[in-house]
Protein backbone atom coordinates (compact mmCIF):
# COMPACT_ATOMS: atom_id res chain seq x y z
CA UNK A 1 0.00 0.00 0.00
CA UNK A 2 2.62 2.55 0.74
CA UNK A 3 4.41 1.86 -3.15
CA UNK A 4 0.46 3.28 -4.12
CA UNK A 5 0.48 6.21 -1.72
CA UNK A 6 4.28 7.00 -3.11
CA UNK A 7 2.96 6.89 -7.01
CA UNK A 8 -0.08 9.13 -6.21
CA UNK A 9 2.15 11.06 -4.33
CA UNK A 10 4.64 11.58 -7.65
CA UNK A 11 1.66 12.12 -9.80
CA UNK A 12 0.74 14.90 -7.33
CA UNK A 13 4.09 16.48 -8.17
CA UNK A 14 4.38 15.89 -11.34
CA UNK A 15 0.96 17.63 -11.94
CA UNK A 16 1.76 20.05 -9.60
CA UNK A 17 4.85 20.74 -11.62
CA UNK A 18 2.90 20.93 -15.05
CA UNK A 19 0.62 23.43 -13.76
CA UNK A 20 3.90 25.59 -12.73
CA UNK A 21 5.19 25.34 -15.87
CA UNK A 22 2.29 26.68 -17.74
CA UNK A 23 1.70 29.44 -15.23
CA UNK A 24 5.03 31.15 -15.85
CA UNK A 25 4.28 30.60 -19.46
CA UNK A 26 5.96 27.51 -21.27
CA UNK A 27 3.84 26.67 -23.92
CA UNK A 28 1.77 22.89 -23.50
CA UNK A 29 3.80 21.53 -26.34
CA UNK A 30 7.29 22.68 -24.79
CA UNK A 31 5.68 21.13 -21.58
CA UNK A 32 4.99 18.24 -23.30
CA UNK A 33 7.90 17.70 -25.26
CA UNK A 34 10.22 18.08 -21.50
CA UNK A 35 7.93 15.45 -20.64
CA UNK A 36 8.40 12.92 -23.45
CA UNK A 37 4.58 12.50 -23.82
CA UNK A 38 2.47 14.60 -26.88
CA UNK A 39 0.47 17.52 -26.70
CA UNK A 40 -2.62 15.71 -26.59
CA UNK A 41 -1.77 13.44 -23.86
CA UNK A 42 -0.90 16.79 -22.03
CA UNK A 43 -4.24 17.92 -22.98
CA UNK A 44 -6.22 15.12 -21.64
CA UNK A 45 -4.83 15.56 -18.10
CA UNK A 46 -6.80 18.43 -17.40
CA UNK A 47 -9.99 19.48 -18.28
CA UNK A 48 -10.77 21.03 -21.35
CA UNK A 49 -9.76 24.32 -22.29
CA UNK A 50 -7.90 24.53 -18.63
CA UNK A 51 -3.94 24.95 -20.30
CA UNK A 52 -5.84 27.70 -22.51
CA UNK A 53 -7.25 29.57 -19.03
CA UNK A 54 -4.35 29.43 -17.67
CA UNK A 55 -2.32 31.46 -20.40
CA UNK A 56 -5.45 33.70 -20.06
CA UNK A 57 -3.78 34.35 -16.44
CA UNK A 58 -0.38 34.36 -17.73
CA UNK A 59 -0.87 37.27 -20.03
CA UNK A 60 -2.85 39.32 -17.61
CA UNK A 61 -0.33 39.18 -15.41
CA UNK A 62 2.01 40.58 -17.66
CA UNK A 63 -0.18 42.98 -19.02
CA UNK A 64 -0.43 44.34 -15.57
CA UNK A 65 2.88 44.38 -14.53
CA UNK A 66 4.23 46.41 -17.80
CA UNK A 67 1.38 48.60 -17.04
CA UNK A 68 2.48 48.95 -13.28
Amino acid sequence: MESNETLEELRAIKMLLILNALAQGCQQKHVAAALGISDATLSRMFPKGFAREIAKIVERRLVHTDTA
